[in-house]
């Protein structure tokens, strides 16, 4: 890892997975939980403040877009959420483009895990343990605590250093995004550091209960540290003081460890989805496909693992052989019709070839295996858009009946609507995709230019349609006005 890229503050602001050193009697600390911090700090206002980071980190970072990796990475997340019993809001995962092994949570619940981290993980249990442990800095409220002992670190800040996480990287200078995230925060570097030692034991902790709660092997935490313990004598450090000098002790390592061997589940559930998840990443993220493809091909044939024959298909695709990627996904369909990362490669690659009738019958099949599944949804929705965007409309509408919340169907319900000559419906789908990014200004501005073509009709839907719109207006107005209140308070 070029521990230069990032700089360490945020590392350590961010709760960042890679951390501190142990002591005696490591959870002899531990916040009592009953103490008063509802009282300075509400969750909404976390919720209001992670929804700020969130918008600066989609404004600066790259993130992984393919549906299917998003897909899957919030329903690992969601099945450690259920398991962990919290309810204040819910969680966001998202997945940055960056060949870094880090992970870190924000305020309001919103996860971020760097796609270098998820293709160093040797298995599912490993991938949830990073997870597990970040959701723990939420549940445990860690960040809430730091912003209440360091009163000076408001929204704005942690905009600030949301996009100087990613400035250093986008202008290929680390001193650039140095510089953004440390104003008026060096002074206080040593007390937060001193705060996320304690709260790391309580996220290893309470972690490995939310593995083993899920049906997860926390042992897959465990190992995830030794990996990055053992990394520690190949140069890991070298070029970050705080890691190098607190790095994951085995001191660290065992006290999870034996929280974990404690805990282990009797039965652990894990998907199959990982190998496929990971070989979908990879290939996405393969500087040159053709020649990734070229090594698979030396070991190719019909006895290889499906994975790997799937994997080799997506490079090909990706080269822009699309038909010898389509003759290896048919017959890996035909032996597996009811794996969906094959059946949407499949679809994908038919699409490619221009053979869009086949890929309407691959994803309409798929449907019949994974009813309302909210990526055949849009695959499907995206591929009647040209000729028949009435069509994709009404399939769409129903469709966010399932996910009322998924940006990706309401940008392409935004765009059905255009295509079929509906402009409030479009301007209202539009308001809430921005919504569902927390891009509040132009939410406001598409809820009401779709309000204002409301006007001048007197037809029942029209009057539904204003009702519908002034409630809008009126929630984002909310939002808006609630962000600049706490501002303005953290000013004076």
């Amino acid at each position: 890892m070029n521990a230069a890229k990032y700089p360490t503050y945020l590392l350590v602001l961010l709760s960042v997975l890679i951390s501190p050193v142990a002591w005696s009697d490591p959870y002899s600390k531990l916040p009592d939980m009953g103490e008063a911090i509802d009282r300075d700090i509400t969750t909404q206002e976390e919720l209001i403040m992670g929804q700020g980071f969130y918008k600066a980190l989609r404004q600066q970072a790259t993130l992984i877009e393919n549906p299917m990796l998003n897909f899957y990475i919030q329903s690992l997340g969601q099945r450690l959420a259920s398991a962990s019993g919290w309810q204040a809001y819910p969680f966001h995962f998202s997945i940055i483009k960056d060949d870094e092994i880090n992970a870190f949570a924000a305020p309001g619940g919103y996860i971020s895990l760097f796609s270098g981290l998820i293709l160093r993980t040797e298995n599912e249990n490993e991938l949830t343990g990073v997870m597990a442990h970040e959701m723990a800095h939420v549940t445990q409220r860690h960040i809430a605590r730091m912003i209440v002992g360091r009163g000076s670190i408001d929204l704005t800040t942690l905009a600030a250093v949301a996009a100087a996480l990613v400035i250093g990287a986008a202008s290929g200078s680390p001193d650039a995004g140095m510089a953004a995230a440390s104003l008026g925060m060096a002074g206080v570097m040593q007390q937060q550091i001193n705060f996320t030692r304690e709260n790391e034991y309580e996220a290893d902790r309470i972690g490995i209960k939310i593995l083993a709660d899920a049906n997860f092997d926390p042992r897959g935490m465990v190992s995830f540290f030794d990996k990055l313990g053992r990394q520690e004598g190949d140069g890991f450090y070298a070029h970050n003081e705080l890691l190098r000098t607190h790095p994951v002790t085995t001191n660290r390592i065992a006290e999870a460890s034996n929280r974990a061997n404690l805990e282990r589940p009797g039965k652990i559930l894990n998907t199959p989805d990982y190998a496929y998840a990971k070989a979908t990443l990879a290939a996405e993220l393969a500087a040159q496909p053709i020649i990734s493809a070229s090594v698979l091909a030396k070991t190719d044939n019909k006895n290889t693992p499906a994975v790997n024959r799937y994997a080799y298909a997506l490079l090909l695709a990706r080269a822009g052989q699309g038909q010898q990627a389509l003759d290896i996904l048919r017959t890996l369909y035909d032996k597996n019709p009811e794996n969906l990362w094959i059946g949407i490669a499949l679809a994908d690659t038919q699409r490619q070839v221009r053979q869009d009738q086949a890929a309407g019958q691959t994803l309409q099949k798929q449907l019949t295996y994974y009813p309302d599944h909210p990526v055949l949804s849009l695959k499907l929705a995206q591929l009647w858009m040209e000729d028949d965007p009435e069509r994709a409309y009404q399939f769409l509408r129903q469709a966010l009946r399932n996910a009322p919340h998924s940006d990706a169907l309401l940008g392409a319900l935004a765009e059905a609507a255009a295509r079929s000559n509906r402009p409030v419906e479009h301007h209202e789908a539009l308001g809430m995709y921005f919504l569902a990014q927390q891009r509040l200004p132009e939410a406001l501005s598409e809820f009401e230019t779709a309000r204002a073509m409301t006007q001048q009709s007197s037809q029942g839907g029209e009057a539904i349609a204003r009702q519908r719109l002034d409630a809008q207006i009126k929630l984002v107005e909310t939002q808006i006005l609630a962000a600049r209140e706490r501002k303005k308070e953290q000013r004076h």
